[in-house]
């Protein structure tokens, strides 16, 4: 059975056209799916139709067999961790209690952060290589120093489905090479990750399976070796495309 389930998804706001249309996809434990588009496929559409965050107007998802629209935000938060693409602080949070944050749906209401909780916050931290900005403001990170911190409030969610809108924007090469580590060690201990990315290298590194996006529709998805046709990718993001022979680095997910 699939952990995450889309079947035949669309989307769309009142009087524009479809954002998304029939998009079904199954995400299993272990595994990693990529989604690459270009700008306006539908790629953050179809991430916060599946994270709960809009309502499909047609077809339904279905996380362990169980429409999602029938789970409470709180069962939902304990199932899907979520990174949004874009993210505003109300305030300046020290970076611990930032994290922290991704504990919400396993603290009781009304009840304060535990030990374990704080245990999961440092250690999520500490996993994406961040240990020492649990007491800055984090309204006084750089970019990718705030994207990082982002990733390690999702980590210590501890949900076993991660979904993940550019987890690699605004990411140096070197934190961009460690995050995808981080993805592949999270499949190989039984997470379900579907990421967003316009980074291909990225897709084709660690993807099992990835999905071609084209104006909110499925336009082919595969292993990568077979959908990294240039005519395909041509037609997905409108732009043309040299083949080159990429380094071990860059070698498909084993």
């Amino acid at each position: 059975m699939s952990r995450l389930e889309a079947q035949a998804v669309s989307f769309s706001w009142p009087g524009r056209g479809e954002l998304l249309s029939e998009v079904s996809l199954f995400l299993g434990a272990g595994r990693i799916i990529a989604i690459l588009g270009a700008n306006g496929a539908g790629k953050t559409s179809l991430l916060s139709v599946l994270a709960g965050r809009l309502r499909p107007n047609r077809g339904r998802v279905l996380v362990e067999g169980t429409p999602l629209s029938s789970l409470s935000p709180r069962e939902i938060a304990r199932r899907i961790a979520f990174l949004p693409q874009i993210e505003r602080l109300p305030f300046n949070y020290p970076v611990l209690d930032f994290v922290l944050l991704g504990r919400a749906p396993h603290i009781p209401p009304l009840s304060l952060p535990g030990e374990e909780d704080y245990r999961a916050a440092r250690s999520a931290l500490e996993e994406v290589g961040v240990a020492g900005l649990g007491e800055r403001g984090a309204a006084t990170l750089s970019g990718g120093e705030f994207q990082l911190v982002r990733i390690a409030r999702c980590l210590a969610q501890e949900a076993e489905i991660l979904l993940l809108d550019e987890p690699s924007a605004l990411l140096d090469p070197a934190h961009a090479a460690s995050v995808a580590r981080q993805l592949s060690a999270l499949a190989k201990s039984g997470k379900s990750v579907l990421i967003t990315t316009h980074d291909i290298g990225l897709a084709y590194s660690v993807a099992d399976t990835i999905i071609l996006l084209h104006e909110g529709a499925v336009l082919d998805s595969g292993p990568a070796e077979r959908l990294f046709d240039l005519g395909t990718l041509r037609k997905a993001f409108g732009a043309e495309f040299a083949q080159i022979s990429l380094p071990s680095a860059y070698s498909p997910r084993s």
